[in-house]
């Protein structure tokens, strides 16, 4: 079997089976018999989009014995547990026109660091294909719609779970839908009825939002300094894998005490943990390590870290008429990105 280096340990795919779930037509189309495994691109397929759902934006979490999957699990049948998962999952898609069709692909595996399960649901994509027909003895290339194409392995899948069996520790990847008025995270809450850990995305989301709303509350705390300097910090605590949401009140609102007093009964109130561990650190600090602002004016700059931390290079100075002006110093050249 095809190995994989993933996440630091080997990963051989033992089995896998993959159930149709096209609410389109309402036909839950099980399969009876596991996928061939040395089909080709089958084992690499599974192996990126798994590697991929690990470097997503993951919920973390621990099955306990009563959780329905873990019950699941126990099934030694893989055939006839996938089935019963499929089943349970069309049932609630059903009628719901938020979530999207799509296959359930389910497998087994093993790691060094023993047994993996995982879940993934695969949404259908409409795409255009080519196919040859023939009229009145001629030949025709005519454009179809195919429904029912599968996310390519280099794509991000909405819904995954992935289960280390022996700690039964697992990581989960959904998005909320909007059903009955609500949004809902339907995986989590109503397929596999478990409450995972807030992810590192939700945390820094909430996070930016208390900070504004403190910030909107006082003339000495311009939001786009405040929000400003918490991606500073956020950025500057992704080196140690560790965000720490006291440093940010030190850091952000250390000339206001009151200030820093309300955002941290605002974060104690919403349950997050003193202390966040960051897993896929690329990914953040790719995504935080330039400061973007749009003036009024209409422009839009970005700004490296590094270099909006050196008042050498970048200065945002206060007028006396209540304006602002934005100074960039030491430039040696100028280059329009607007090339051939």
């Amino acid at each position: 079997m095809d190995e994989l280096r993933l996440k630091g340990t080997m990963m051989i795919i033992q089995h896998a089976i993959l159930h149709i779930l096209d609410t389109n037509t309402g036909r839950l189309i099980a399969s009876q018999a596991e996928m061939a495994l040395d089909g080709a691109g089958v084992q690499d397929y599974i192996e990126q989009i798994v590697k991929k759902i690990y470097a997503g934006d993951v919920k973390k979490g621990t099955l306990t014995a009563h959780d329905y999957l873990a019950t699941m699990l126990d099934n030694a049948d893989f055939s006839d547990m996938t089935t019963q998962l499929a089943s349970k999952m069309f049932d609630i898609m059903s009628g719901q026109d938020a979530i999207r069709p799509g296959d359930i692909l389910s497998f087994l595996a093993t790691t060094d660091d023993g047994p993996l399960f995982g879940l993934i649901k695969l949404n259908f994509s409409p795409r255009y294909a080519h196919v040859v027909a023939y009229q009145d003895n001629q030949m025709i290339n005519n454009l179809v719609l195919n429904q029912a194409v599968l996310p390519a392995a280099t794509q991000t899948v909405d819904e995954a779970i992935l289960v280390d069996l022996t700690t039964q520790q697992y990581h989960l990847l959904e998005k909320k839908y909007l059903i009955d008025g609500h949004r809902v995270a339907y995986f989590s809450e109503k397929f596999l009825a478990i409450q995972p850990e807030t992810s590192v995305k939700e945390n820094i989301q909430t996070i930016k939002r208390t900070v504004k709303k403190i910030a909107d509350k006082y003339d000495d705390l311009p939001a786009h300094e405040v929000l400003a300097k918490t991606q500073e910090v956020i950025y500057d605590a992704l080196e140690s894998g560790q965000l720490d949401t006291n440093t940010i009140a030190e850091k952000v609102f250390s000339d206001n005490l009151t200030a820093k007093m309300q955002y941290q009964e605002k974060i104690a109130a919403q349950v997050i943990d003193k202390t966040i561990a960051i897993e896929n650190k690329e990914k953040y600090q790719k995504k935080y390590r330039t400061q973007k602002f749009k003036l009024d004016s209409g422009i839009e700059i970005s700004i490296p870290i590094s270099v909006y931390q050196d008042p050498s290079k970048v200065e945002f100075v206060n007028n006396v008429n209540g304006t602002m002006s934005l100074v960039i110093k030491d430039i040696e050249s100028v280059f329009n990105k607007f090339t051939v």
